[in-house]
């Protein structure tokens, strides 16, 4: 105790002497420093030199206790370095904890930044922090701290911010945080917006109050709305003015007069200007208080310093940057010179492999020799072998015939012996044999033992997908049935109610039916007395009756004698007058006695019984409209009582309607069921299995909604009071929470306001400084970025295949992105005469040549001397050639008009708009377009009204002189300035002009949207700088924000689209599309593996959902085609999504299409619109079912939600897409034609007479029909023959130069008819012909008659095209030259109006083709035959003569569908497939293959090759999507697989190599995979067959999964060996063609000639029933055959068209046949069948039947035979038989006896024949 109190004591006085030390070391000279824990050394000075030494760390004495600035005393009593990681220099002693932590940062060792800074945490800790960029730093930084995450800064706002970094305001407050001195305010709405919400509803940006409500409007809701008056901020009771309708005083209620109206004009400026007085008060008194807060004492200056600290540290620090910069740029020029020398590594290495290739042909040029000489060994033995042979029969001959005597005899015989023994010692001849016979026999018993296998291999799976297909079938049918059973159980249940409805009111009917009878039966006796008391009258009646029957009877009479009298008046009028006078003498007569007639009859009413029976008659007439009143009455009460029994009966017939579906419902189970027992036990089990489950479940959901429906009935009213009780009680809960909520945020919102005060005095130097340094950094990045992207090109070039390829095409995309983004930002600039832009064009070099349309936004600055008359002369843009000489198009203003010149070669064309001078045109933008069709220019302006939608439209047309029609610019001599040009580049004379003043926006080039932003240079502008014009709200900026343009890059992403609505029963979703493209991506959402898409497919809608159900994704599509999207024209799609179970596709308010599924809820809050990122599509959850991923190209509007709209552009996410829908884009311009298309249109064009037309074609074919126009025998037709152009007038035709023009490129064709000569243009190949017919007067029919492009359904002798015509534009009677929009013509048939998928020839990028190239020649001697070089074999091995057979002139489809060339489908078998034998040399060390694919299927076999034990192999196949390559090395395998999908149905380019134990796989060039095993000394020796498509049966199971052992399904193209095309195949099974066009169920069969066999479940004999559908492509072919041993037959076969059954039943030959009324041969599908029984045969052709009855054979037997369908072996025909061509089309629903025949079982399939697959058209 004594020693702590002494210790307390000392311990100040210790102190005191330490600090007196310290003090005379610094002044002195001490030697003993001495430090207190906690100090600064911060302005220390160091000790002068005449001092002693400092101590090293680690020496310091014991006596001394202070350590160096930067040092700390250890516990080891030594001098460590302080670890401050260069952020301070003093520490503690002991701990070596760091204090007054320098730079802005904070910790023990100094390692992290201060919250609200942010340092390089990549480098290590960190060595300056500087503030958050939230959103700017130092600035405007309102973050409360920040990280990095994903290389990104992260920002935590602070109160009153939110947004990524901190850029934006959070709800309920306002303001523009990235303007500096701006912070966010609370809104302010005078207490008057919604109480519901937890903040005021105010306009984020300008704090204008939204939704004002009790009766107040105004920028913060401050006073009453118009009609109501008080007081709207504090009192808050606006009332309705009681001035009756009239308008009152907004404050005091009082009534103003009837004539006063709302302030406008003058008047209304006062009021604004009033309010907006009122509002600059409040804003100066705020700024008043801010003003008065701020400090001006030493912390304001303090900081101040700190500030102008920071901006030097910035200074530094930019000035690192940019060194940082050069030495980047330094170490880029040494990785340039690194790239150099590997590229020549790179060379020498090819060298090296040339060396070995030349190594490896001579070896394979010894193999060879050694071959050729072991074959001539072979042949040697051979011809000893025959020797030996001739020396043994000479010998038996010399034996027998010739006397020898027994010395000769005894001398050739030990000779013979000697020339045996010698041949014994030649030993391997004897090993050989022995070899040979074992062989032989073992290759036998494997054979058989092969074949018993197989057989039996082949039965077991054939049922495999039988068995499957059938239960799937079961199940399907199975859950309609339960569906319809619920369905109709629900209505039963409706109908029972409405049952007993109907009754009650039946029985009130009923009733009121008795009332009416009762009243019935009082009408009806009175009726009886009335008809008593007419019993006289109708006796008076029938007495009257009889009289004028007998009257009627001589008007008959009289009438009969007057017809034949004026007949015979007829016939005397030719004789003599006398004759005739006497027969009108006696005419007179007979009127006498008539008359005489007619006076007797009124004679004998003289007693009155006729007028009594009238008066009668009349009585009758009264009482019958009394009874008729009364009836009317009753037949109303009667017809109200039918509608009744009608409803009922009306239920009554639906209870009955869905009990007969039930019950057919039920009887097509059960005859499934049925069929089921025919074929298999098992499969009648499951069967019963699944119907008994059904039907149990059926009783389970009836038993559930009849306990529902007795809960509902027992539910008490008490329930739903006690859940309304709690749902009060959450509900005040919930407003207490917000109450004290909003009391919590109150002092933080008062802190924000200080906050803000405070920063609006701030000074604004380090930003403009930061700004400028960021300016000069992106300056430099534009110069980089170049540089950068010319030598990732050049690393592209030289290395193709490398694995940096993925990363090269994602920045190109990522660039193009980043480019397509800024095309859209339309914004204008504001050019001061000094300076200028250079656009980038976007569209195609090739796509301007023909046409040209560019428009833009143009504002004139105002004219600042009105005395002058006029504007300045200026130049505005120019598009063309780098030289300016010519081939290039401008605008200027010259003579104060706005002048459109182009240039298309030789001089210009000059179009002034002089009817709008520029001087008058309006002070805000106005729209300028100009535009190029051929020769003919066209320059308009609209002006646009800034009241009305009224435009004041301008048009001024021009055309070129010369003969030139094309703007030929090459894409890299093409520059694009606009508003000025650099100082080094010199305009054309016509457009030499001073600099744009003003303002310009572009819009778009042709179909292209383009903008000023997306710019190669400026010159003498900085744009963030210089302020764009202000765009006024006119009529055309409104249309344009009513809609969005995406471009087929772009997307919009809503986040949680449950914010603005919830899912519900009946979820919704709304958009209006417009496109004109046949493919795009509408709706997407994705969660995990769920997902749900809106796809259009075709032009039509396709919807894929999947939210987790059991059986897998849900597809719903337009099956019945009912609503074409891609016509140009909006279309409102509606999403309903019902009771989560059942979805709904609407589109027009027209229902399409509704699908059930499993009830599941929607699983998704974000959705995808109009595409997706890359990521996002090429995910695996998409890729398995969704192949699409097309992003959409059009305009959409209106998206919504639950009815809820969504502004797409609001969104964060949301990229490139752009406001307003431009009409250009919509425009189809051209046509993509798949060889079986057209379209065609009438307008009024006159095609001989003054005619002028062009337009751009693009192909791969030779030949095809471009267009066409008839009138009567006169013909205008252009074509394509054998690569050449061919124009065709009146049959003089005008054909281009010896040129292929079928290359895939671009051409150009302008057609000129004139009087005087017929001209052809072909890429500017003038060619030309005289017109025969000049001079002679021709009379010329300007009428509207159809012109045709791309084919013509009337013109036989010509091919239809297969490519692209674009940009087409004839001179018309009608209208001026405009370029033609193919959406508006009358007829398209199977074109697509947007896309041209014109594909090049597959690029295999390691094989480069050179003398020894083995591409087959296609030139042709003068004689028109092939050359000597030319192969005459398909190069897939096929020998198809489909594409050069001639069309069958009696059918309608041609026997040659449209298929891809050189290129096959397989997969319509289980082992389709090709074989390839005699592979020249042996690919057993190194071998590269390629192939080009196409597939839909996940699985299946493209390639195998192994030996004959399967030992050593090699393969490419399928599985799960993936591309899969394998080989053994050894015994072990090595298996490359890729990661993506490629089941996508596009084509892919795959080449896969092996090296030994190494093995490589390119796929598309891009993606390189490479695996290797340990070489091993084992040989590997393959020499073929090649697979290819599948194997045969048995094959590849030994090394190959068992579900990618099955041919593969899809088309193969272009198989290559080491760069040599495999040639022709040796054997085919099931492959054909693979077809263009859509395609559907069927079996087809080609021109080349096939058959199926059935298997032997399916036979015909004495009796049986035939019936399929066929549609041929040929007129006469083999249909069905079946032959039996002793040689009866059956044969169906077509013959010009008609139908014959031969049938032979061992007796003789008869026949019967068909001759249908319709052609077989139309296109469409047409039933047949065939009935035997016995000798009596029936043939049906759709509705028409014929019958034979043959000969009866007394001992019938029943062979059974087997079936061949499509064709028949030639062996098994007689020439009787034999149709003469193959049967060509199309064969499906074939039955036998009722039972279905499927041909993908058959027994064999033999040649091309494509099994369930055939062309539509």
């Amino acid at each position: 105790m004594a020693l702590s109190s002494a210790w307390c004591a000392v311990l100040p006085l210790w102190l005191l002497w330490g600090a007196a030390c310290s003090r005379a070391a610094s002044g002195e000279g001490s030697a003993f420093p001495f430090d207190i824990e906690g100090s600064s050394a911060i302005g220390r000075l160091d000790p002068p030199e005449t001092s002693e030494p400092r101590v090293a760390p680690g020496s310091l004495p014991p006596a001394a206790k202070k350590c160096d600035a930067g040092f700390f005393f250890a516990y080891s009593e030594e001098c460590l370095p302080c670890d401050c990681n260069g952020n301070s220099n003093e520490c503690l002693d002991g701990s070596g904890l760091c204090v007054h932590c320098q730079r802005n940062t904070t910790g023990e060792h100094c390692e992290k930044c201060l919250d609200g800074y942010i340092g390089d945490a990549i480098r290590g800790p960190p060595r300056f922090c500087q503030p958050c960029p939230c959103p700017l730093p130092h600035v405007a930084n309102f973050a409360e701290s920040c990280y990095r995450k994903n290389g990104a800064v992260r920002c935590i706002c602070k109160e009153r911010y939110a947004g990524p970094n901190c850029e934006r305001c959070a709800p309920g407050y306002y303001g523009n945080p990235l303007l500096i001195g701006s912070t966010c305010k609370k809104c302010d709405c005078s207490g008057n917006s919604d109480p519901n919400l937890i903040f005021e509803d105010c306009d984020e940006v300008t704090g204008q109050c939204r939704n004002c409500l009790r009766n107040t409007t105004g920028f913060k809701c401050e006073r009453c709305a118009p009609g109501y008056y008080g007081d709207a901020r504090r009192a808050k009771n606006c009332a309705v003015c009681n001035c009756g309708g009239g308008p009152c005083d907004s404050i005091t209620g009082e009534c103003l007069e009837e004539g006063f109206e709302p302030p406008t004009g003058c008047d209304k400026c006062i009021w604004d200007l009033t309010d907006d007085l009122r509002l600059a008060a409040l804003s100066i008194e705020e700024s008043k208080s801010g003003l008065l807060s701020v400090s001006s004492g030493a912390a304001a200056h303090r900081h101040m310093n700190e500030i102008n600290s920071t901006i030097y540290l910035l200074k530094t620090k930019l000035s690192e940057r940019e060194n940082q910069y050069v030495l980047r740029k330094i170490q880029i020029n040494n990785a340039e010179n690194t790239m150099k020398s590997l590229q020549s590594d790179v060379e020498e290495l090819a060298e090296r492999e040339s060396q070995a290739s030349r190594k490896v042909q001579l070896a394979q040029k010894e193999s060879m020799d050694t071959i050729n000489h072991a074959t001539q060994l072979a042949e040697q033995a051979h011809n000893m072998r025959d020797k030996i042979q001739e020396i043994s029969s000479k010998m038996l001959y010399y034996g027998e015939e010739q006397e020898l005597s027994s010395e000769e005899i005894s001398e050739k015989l030990v000779l013979a012996q000697k020339m045996l023994e010698e041949i014994r010692r030649r030993q391997p001849f004897l090993t050989q044999r022995e070899l040979v016979d074992e062989e032989a026999d073992e290759a036998h018993e494997l054979l058989s033992q092969a074949e018993s296998w197989q057989r039996q291999y082949n039965d077991t799976r054939s049922l495999f997908p039988v068995v499957l297909e059938q239960l799937d079938d079961y199940n399907a049918k199975l859950s309609d049935l339960q569906e319809s059973l619920d369905q109709a159980l629900n209505h039963v249940r409706d109908a029972e109610d409405m049952n007993r409805a109907t009754a009650a009111r039946q029985r009130d009917h009923e009733k009121q039916h008795e009332r009416v009878r009762e009243q019935t039966e009082g009408v009806n006796a009175s009726l009886r007395t009335s008809s008593d008391s007419l019993m006289l009258p109708r006796l008076t009646l029938s007495e009257l009756d009889s009289i004028i029957k007998n009257a009627s009877g001589i008007y008959a009479e009289i009438d009969g004698a007057k017809n034949e009298l004026q007949r015979k008046l007829s016939n005397l009028s030719n004789l003599s007058h006398d004759l005739v006078q006497e027969a009108v003498d006696h005419a007179r007569n007979l009127q006498q006695e008539a008359d005489e007639l007619s006076r007797n009859l009124h004679s004998s009413d003289m007693n009155g019984l006729v007028q009594k029976a009238l008066d009668a008659s009349n009585v009758y007439e009264n009482i019958a409209n009394y009874v008729s009143e009364a009836n009317e009455t009753a037949e109303q009460a009667l017809n109200i009582t039918d509608r009744i029994y009608d409803a009922v009966s009306g239920i009554d017939t639906q209870i009955i309607y869905h009990k007969d579906e039930s019950e057919n419902l039920l009887n097509q189970a059960r005859e499934l069921q049925a069929r089921a027992d025919s074929s298999s036990d098992e499969a009648v089990v499951d069967t019963s299995r699944r119907v008994g489950g059904a039907l149990a479940r059926k009783s389970a959901l009836k038993n559930r909604l009849n306990d529902a429906i007795k809960r509902l009935q027992a539910a008490e009213r008490g329930d739903a009071q006690q859940r309304l009780g709690q749902s009060q009680l959450i509900t005040a809960e919930a407003n207490k929470t917000t109450m004290g909520v909003q009391e919590a945020t109150a002092p933080m919102a008062s802190n924000l306001t200080n906050w803000s005060q405070n920063l609006q005095s701030f000074d604004s130097s380090a930003y403009n400084t930061a700004v400028d340094s960021a300016r000069d950094a992106v300056g430099n990045l534009t110069e980089v970025v170049p540089q950068l992207l010319d030598q990732l090109r050049t690393v592209e070039q030289k290395r193709p295949a490398s694995n940096v390829s993925a990363s090269i095409q994602r920045i190109r995309e990522l660039i193009a992105q980043t480019r397509s983004v800024a095309s859209k930002i339309q914004v204008s600039m504001m050019f001061d005469g000094q300076s200028a832009v250079e656009v980038h064009p976007r569209a195609s070099m090739d796509d301007l040549k023909t046409f040209t349309s560019l428009s833009l936004y143009m504002k004139p600055p105002p004219v600042k001397q009105p005395e002058v008359a006029g504007t300045a002369d200026q130049f505005i843009l120019y598009l063309g050639s780098k030289n300016a000489k010519k081939e290039y198009m401008g605008l200027a203003v010259k003579n104060d008009n706005l002048v459109y010149v182009y240039n298309l070669g030789t001089k210009d064309v000059e179009i002034p708009l002089d009817s709008k001078p520029v001087s008058t045109w309006p002070a805000y933008f106005s729209i300028v377009k100009i535009e190029r069709v051929g020769k003919h220019g066209k320059v308009f302006l609209t002006v646009p009204s800034l009241s009305s939608t009224a435009e004041e439209k301008f048009i001024k047309k021009g055309e070129f002189a010369g003969d030139d029609s094309l703007l030929d610019l090459d894409p890299e001599d093409t520059v694009f300035y606009v508003g000025g040009v650099p100082s080094n580049f010199k305009l054309p004379a016509s457009l030499n002009l001073p600099g744009f003043v003003g303002c310009l926006e572009l819009a778009t080039l042709n179909n292209d949207v383009i903008s000023l932003y997306n710019f190669k240079h400026i010159y003498n502008m900085d744009p963030s700088k210089s302020v764009p014009c202000a765009r006024d709200k006119l009529a055309f900026t409104q249309s344009r924000a009513a809609s969005y343009f995406f471009d087929g890059s772009s997307y919009a992403i809503v986040r949680d689209i449950t914010r603005r609505g919830k899912f519900g029963q009946v979820t919704r979703f709304d958009i209006e599309v417009r496109t004109p493209a046949d493919n795009g991506l509408v709706l997407l959402m994705v969660n995990g593996s769920m997902f749900f898409s809106l796809e259009m497919r075709s032009g039509y809608l396709h919807v894929f959902y999947d939210f987790g159900f059991s059986n897998g994704p849900v597809h719903l599509e337009d099956t019945l085609k009912k609503a074409q999207i891609n016509d140009a024209k909006y279309h409102e799609i509606s999403i309903i999504y019902h009771n989560d179970k059942k979805m709904i596709l609407v589109v027009d308010r027209r229902h399409v299409k509704s699908m059930d599924n499993e009830k599941m809820k929607i699983p998704f809050t974000d959705i995808y619109i109009g595409g997706a990122p890359p990521e996002i599509l090429q995910s695996r959850t998409l890729r398995a079912h969704l192949p699409l991923d097309i992003n959409f190209r059009g305009c959409m509007k209106g998206f919504q939600f639950q009815k809820k709209d969504f502004n797409l552009l609001e969104q964060t996410e949301t990229l490139g897409v752009g406001y307003g829908c431009p009409e250009d884009s919509l425009i189809s311009r051209r046509a993509y034609f798949n060889g079986q298309s057209y379209i065609a249109s009438s307008q009024k064009i006159s095609f001989f007479d003054g005619f002028e037309g062009g337009f751009n074609f693009r192909t791969l074919q030779p030949n095809g029909l471009l267009f066409y126009y008839a009138s009567g025998s006169d013909m205008f037709s252009i074509s394509l023959n054998n690569g050449t152009v061919i124009m065709d007038v009146k049959g003089i035709k005008v054909q281009s130069a010896d040129k292929q023009y079928n290359d895939g490129l671009s051409h150009f064709i302008i057609t000129s008819v004139s009087p005087a000569r017929y001209e052809l243009i072909v890429d500017k190949s003038r060619l030309g012909s005289k017109n025969p017919t000049k001079g002679k007067v021709e009379q010329t029919q300007a009428g509207e008659k159809k012109f045709y492009f791309g084919g013509s359904p009337i013109t036989p002798q010509y091919a239809n095209f297969t490519g692209c015509i674009s940009n087409a534009y004839f001179t018309r009677l009608d209208r001026d030259v405009e370029v033609e929009d193919f959406q508006r013509y009358s007829e398209k048939v199977h074109t697509s109006l947007y896309e041209c998928p014109i594909e090049s020839s597959p690029l295999f990028l390691l094989h480069k083709k050179g003398r020894n190239s083995s591409k087959p020649k296609t030139n042709q001697n003068k004689k028109g035959e092939k050359s000597k070089d030319a192969p005459s074999w398909d190069p897939a091995g096929l020998k198809f003569v489909e594409r050069n057979s001639p069309r069958d002139s009696h059918c309608q489809l041609s026997n040659s569908p449209r298929a891809i060339e050189h290129a096959y489908q397989y997969g319509g078998t289980a082992n389709s497939r090709q074989e390839f034998e005699h592979l020249k040399g042996d690919f057993g060390e190194k071998s590269q293959f390629s192939i080009r694919l196409k597939t839909r299927s996940s699985h299946g076999m493209i390639f195998y090759v192994s030996d004959q034990e399967e030992n050593d192999f090699m393969t490419l196949f399928l599985a799960h999507g993936r591309l899969v390559f394998m080989f053994n090395v050894g015994h072990k395998k090595l298996k490359i697989r890729s990661q993506e999908k490629y089941n996508d149905g596009l084509w892919h380019d795959v080449i896969f190599i092996r090296e030994k134990s190494s093995g490589r796989m390119i796929i598309d060039g891009l993606r390189v995979l490479e695996e290797s095993l340990p070489p091993t000394g084992a040989d590997w020796k393959i020499r073929g067959p090649i697979y290819l498509g599948g194997v045969a049966p048995g094959r590849a199971v030994k090394n190959v999964q068992i579900n990618s052992v099955y041919s593969f399904s899809g088309c193969l193209s272009n198989l290559q060996l080491n760069g040599a095309s495999i040639t022709s195949a040796s054997q085919t099974f099931s492959v054909t063609p693979c077809f263009e066009g859509p395609m559907e169920t069927g079996t087809y069969f080609s021109t080349e000639g096939g058959y199926v066999v059935l298997d032997e479940s399916f036979n015909i004999g004495l009796k049986f029933e035939i019936a399929f559908e066929v549609r041929p492509r040929s007129s006469s072919g083999t249909l069905v055959h079946g032959h039996s041993v002793n040689g009866e037959y059956l044969n169906v076969h077509m013959k010009n068209g008609q139908v014959i059954v031969k049938v032979n039943n061992g007796i003789r030959d008869f026949s019967t046949s068909v001759t249908p009324k319709q052609s077989l041969c139309d296109g469409r599908w047409h039933r047949i069948t065939v009935i035997r029984d016995s000798n009596v045969v029936q043939l049906d052709v759709d509705s028409e039947v014929n019958h034979v009855v043959g000969p009866l054979n007394p001992k019938p037997v029943d062979h059974r035979e087997p079936v061949f369908v499509g064709g028949v072996p030639e062996s098994l025909l007689t020439p009787r038989l034999a149709p003469g061509r193959p049967f060509t089309g199309c064969i499906r629903h074939f039955v036998i006896d009722g039972r279905p025949v499927s041909f993908s079982k058959a027994a064999l399939v033999s040649g091309a024949v494509s099994i369930n697959s055939c062309p539509a058209a």
